[in-house]
Order: C-alpha cells, then sequence, then structure tokens
C-alpha cells in the first residue's frame, strides 16, 4: 500500500529545494550586477579624485585657514576662463564629466561648459557682484547622474551675486542666490605664478644653476622651451582643470649639438616628463617646485628675467617650429 503522506512530504522537499536554488540564483545575478555597477561607480570617481600634493605653508603660518575674500575689480580678467563646478548648496557633485563653466567676457558676456552630462550655453550679466545667468541651455543626451545635472541647472538659475575667494594659487567663486545663501562653489587654477620665464635652480636636489638653463612656460600657448648653454628642449604644457596644482609637459623634443652636459640635459628632460604638479617653493615667492607622482621635488626652478640676448635666442627657436 502506498504511503501518500511519505511521498508528499518528498514532493514537498523537493519542490522546496528547487526554490531554494531559484532564489540563490537570483541573490547571486543581484550580487553580481551590485559589485559590476559599484565597481564601475568607483572607477568613475576615481578619475576625478583630486592628486594629493603639499601647499606651502606661508599662509597657514600667517594664522590664514581657508580660501580668502579678493575684491573683484578688473572682473574681465579675474573672472575670464574656464571654472569647476565643485558643490552645488553645498554638497559635493557627482557627475559622469567633470561640470564647468566658461565666462567669456570677449564674446558678448557668453557663459558655457558641462553640467557633468550635456553640453550647456548662454549669457551672464555682471554689475559690480551682481551676477546672473539667462537663456541657459542644454543638450539631451541622457546619463547617469541626472539628478546632479538638473540641480546644477537650478543652482545657475538662482544666481544672483558673486565673491571671489583665493588661496595659494587657487581661485574660487562663490555663487549665491538672492538671499546671499551659496548656491554653487566653483576652483580656478591660477597658472600666472608658473608663467614667464625662469632658470632651473635645482634637479633632484643637485644646485645647477652654473648651467645657465633657461626655461620659458607660455601658459596660453600651453608651450615650454627650455635652452641650455647649447642645446634646445621644447614641448607642450598640458594642465588638467579636475587636478589641483596639475601641470604636465609632453611631447617634448630634444635638439641636440656638441655639449659636455648632455647627461644633464637628459636627466631635465626626464624629469621635465615625470613632472604631474607644481607648488610655490615655501616662503621663497621667487622659486617653484615640479613634483613627480608621488609629491617629490624633481626640478626647482627660480624666477627671472629675459634680456635682450635671450629673447633673440628665444624667438630665433620659437619662430623655427
Amino acid at each position: 500500500m502506498r504511503n501518500l503522506r511519505f511521498e508528499n512530504q518528498l514532493a514537498l522537499l523537493y519542490y522546496m529545494k528547487k526554490y531554494i536554488i531559484a532564489a540563490l540564483s537570483v541573490c547571486f545575478v543581484f550580487t553580481s550586477l551590485y559589485a559590476d555597477t559599484k565597481r564601475n561607480t568607483d572607477k568613475k570617481k576615481s578619475v576625478y579624485e583630486k592628486q594629493a600634493v603639499s601647499i606651502p605653508m606661508a599662509d597657514q603660518m600667517a594664522g590664514k585657514k581657508g580660501p580668502q575674500k579678493v575684491a573683484i575689480t578688473a572682473p574681465d580678467k579675474q573672472l575670464y576662463g574656464e571654472w569647476t563646478i565643485l558643490s552645488v548648496n553645498k554638497i559635493d557633485i557627482d557627475t559622469d564629466e567633470r561640470a564647468y563653466i566658461f565666462l567669456d567676457f570677449k564674446n558678448g558676456n557668453q557663459v558655457y561648459g558641462c553640467n557633468g552630462c550635456n553640453a550647456i550655453n548662454g549669457r551672464f550679466k555682471l554689475k559690480g557682484n551682481k551676477l546672473s545667468f539667462t537663456d541657459m541651455i542644454q543638450g539631451g543626451a541622457l546619463c547617469y547622474s541626472v539628478t546632479s545635472e538638473q540641480t546644477i541647472m537650478d543652482a545657475l538659475a538662482e544666481v544672483e551675486s558673486v565673491e571671489m575667494q583665493q588661496l595659494y594659487n587657487i581661485n574660487y567663486l562663490v555663487l549665491k542666490n538672492l538671499k546671499g545663501q551659496e548656491v554653487m562653489r566653483l576652483r580656478q587654477l591660477n597658472f600666472d605664478l608658473l608663467n614667464g620665464p625662469w632658470l632651473v635652480k635645482e634637479i633632484e636636489g643637485e644646485n645647477v644653476l652654473d648651467k645657465e638653463i633657461r626655461l620659458v612656460i607660455d601658459i596660453d600657448m600651453r608651450t615650454v622651451h627650455v635652452q641650455t648653454q647649447h642645446n634646445i628642449i621644447r614641448g607642450k604644457v598640458h594642465i588638467d582643470s579636475s587636478k589641483e596644482n596639475d601641470v604636465q609637459f609632453e611631447d617634448l623634443q630634444y635638439y641636440h649639438n656638441q655639449s659636455e652636459d648632455t647627461d644633464k640635459e637628459t636627466q631635465l628632460l626626464i624629469k621635465l616628463e615625470e613632472t604631474v604638479s607644481c607648488k610655490k617653493a615655501g616662503n621663497i615667492s621667487t622659486d617653484m617646485e615640479l613634483l613627480n607622482t608621488a609629491g617629490e621635488t624633481v626640478i626647482r626652478l627660480q624666477k627671472t628675467e629675459l634680456e635682450r640676448k635671450d629673447l633673440n635666442n628665444c624667438n630665433s627657436f620659437f619662430l623655427n617650429e
């Protein structure tokens, strides 16, 4: 005689086993998807991580903490250019692409940039510290961080005034609403400090002033030109606005003649290629340090002036590119 009760129990166990396996499979799939999403998100965020580079301590020694307010006396010069959006309503933004605006005073007060996904453009009005954005439009691409992008557009629509701040060679814009509350904070790297003629003072800590190596950095043209006693190095300057103090030298070309200092010139070339950032050299306002990825000083520069003979020499190889 068949034991129906026993058979029913076996059937129940069989189906329970199937459901448990199915449930575990679903959990595994969602866990894998979550892990992949987290990896992609972490990878995406890592692109925007700031490079940790020590900053000179002069202002800290003077008792200053954080960016200091700066008077806007020449807005077409002080505010002109590209500004990276750091936060909205005092909350750091998280977008697919670097979010920024470019204030263009040279073409009818136009503003353009990226809200983290889509290109944006419009116009701005500025009178004193009163600032507003008008006719703002954006592209129609669908992106991962749509909430942040809309938050940026909403914040720009609220702007009624602007305040400029500065810390070392970094400028900040604080955009405020009608109530004077901060709705957006932006950053601009000020590389005027790096611009111009320099003497190579040290290479990896070794004093080389006696080598009379001159280096000219043109930030506007994004070029670098080096002239030793016998040879020439020239190339391009790359600046990543998403990183603080970022500067890199690319496409360096070495024009070699007869020289007894080729080893030192080769070392200079290698250290220029290793450079990823710069900073002021402590309390010495005339010196600048170039650093590698480990934050180590590889080249120390000393500000100088180009003499007439130097200008003639520079022009001779600047124009023969």
